[in-house]
């Protein structure tokens, strides 16, 4: 990756194979053992693995396929502490809200019910998927505390451990440590932080939270602080969690599925400044594709420039396949600000967060590989300069 232009990656999660949705399905009901369910789960990964080699993707991921979503597989799967809990257990007019704020949760959630202590998050993962392939980085992707704070803590089921939803976020960074540690001494190419809350800050105002928070605050029941304490409080957790650890790239995703009813539709990442630019990762991973995201040239042109930005050159909910030109020039908007060194293309998001997202996986593909394109294209046209 040293040294190449247009390093192309992706941000996390492919579509699982319809076979493996029903056999997670089949063992949910105690119809297969955990033997038999982990034997398709390594499938699925091997076969995702070979398919983003033939994609030819220059660092790859194992496509969340053990995952049942990018939040709660920590909560229900690999933490202890927390508790799977239906969304209109917790609150009965989930569901209502969630249409009324045109904002979607996952409907199982992750709840902190106790306090939560240090464990193996993804190095398994790593691990296999390092043994079954030869080609490329391999990057893993990890929630970050800002996130879990928001969307595990709940003010009837967690309070009693954790007072304030603050005092979980601290002791989540605290574990989140000590995997990245473990990832970097594996031998990890790429660690990404997923920050999806930090992303939906964008349209938020000083004293009025975006759509997702208040769909948060009427379910979970947390606060909001402000626009620039929750930016703050954002930016210090990544830090503090990643504080003195060198020998691996850390980077940070970014999402935010833009409302054409905010205010803020048309505006990208650069509402974060210049608080974000002091976020201490070497990339930032962000959505551009979408309509509505903005222009990523305003936020590259005051990037730090000892940093990298992971460009959304495709997008992750239309299903329409990008021509590889269509690709280029999403691209070029920042190479007049940015050295293609430091330009890495992705798709916007992953293309299956939670494991019944419906997104046809042979699309998911075909997208990969016009991605892989333009930036054969691209280094054609500047050089691995």
């Amino acid at each position: 990756m040293q040294g190449l232009t247009f390093t192309t990656s992706v941000v996390g999660s492919f579509p699982r194979p319809r076979w493996l949705i029903e056999n997670f399905d089949k063992y949910s009901k105690g119809e297969i053992s955990k033997e038999e369910l982990d034997e398709y789960l390594d499938d699925a990964v091997k076969l995702t693995v070979k398919e983003e080699e033939l994609a030819g993707l220059d660092v790859l991921t194992d496509g969340e396929q053990r995952r049942t979503s990018f939040v709660a597989f920590v909560g229900g799967q690999k933490i202890p502490g927390f508790k799977l809990i239906y969304v209109t257990d917790i609150n009965p007019r989930a569901i209502e809200i969630m249409k009324q704020y045109k904002a979607q949760l996952t409907y199982w959630r992750a709840v902190a019910v106790e306090q939560i202590r240090d464990s193996v998050i993804a190095l398994d993962e790593f691990k296999f998927t390092r043994s079954v392939t030869d080609r490329g980085g391999v990057k893993i992707t990890l929630p970050s505390p800002y996130l879990i704070m928001w969307e595990t803590w709940d003010a009837k089921y967690s309070r009693q451990v954790y007072p304030q939803p603050e005092d979980l976020a601290k002791d989540y960074s605290k574990v989140l440590r000590q995997e990245i540690i473990r990832l970097r001494d594996a031998g990890v190419d790429f660690i990404q932080l997923d920050e999806p809350m930090l992303g939906d800050l964008t349209e938020a105002k000083e004293n009025e939270p975006d759509r997702y928070r208040k769909v948060i605050e009427a379910i979970h029941g947390q606060k909001y602080r402000g626009f620039k304490n929750e930016l703050y409080l954002a930016r210090d957790l990544v830090n503090e969690t990643i504080k003195g650890i060198d020998g691996v790239r850390i980077g940070m995703h970014m999402d935010r599925w833009p409302n054409p009813d905010s205010p803020f539709y048309g505006i990208g990442f650069e509402r974060l400044a210049p608080e974000v630019y002091d976020i201490k990762v070497k990339q930032y991973v962000l959505e551009y594709a979408s309509p509505g995201s903005g222009d990523p040239a305003v936020f590259a042109k005051d990037l730090p420039s000892d940093k990298e930005l992971g460009l959304g050159v495709i997008d992750v909910r239309n299903p329409q396949i990008e021509d590889p030109q269509i690709v280029v020039q999403r691209a070029e908007r920042v190479v007049k600000v940015l050295d293609p060194r430091r330009i890495w293309l992705n798709p916007d998001c992953g293309f299956a967060p939670g494991m019944y997202r419906k997104f046809e996986r042979r699309i998911a593909f075909s997208k990969i590989r016009s991605m892989t394109e333009a930036a054969r294209i691209l280094r054609k046209k500047y050089g691995d300069k």
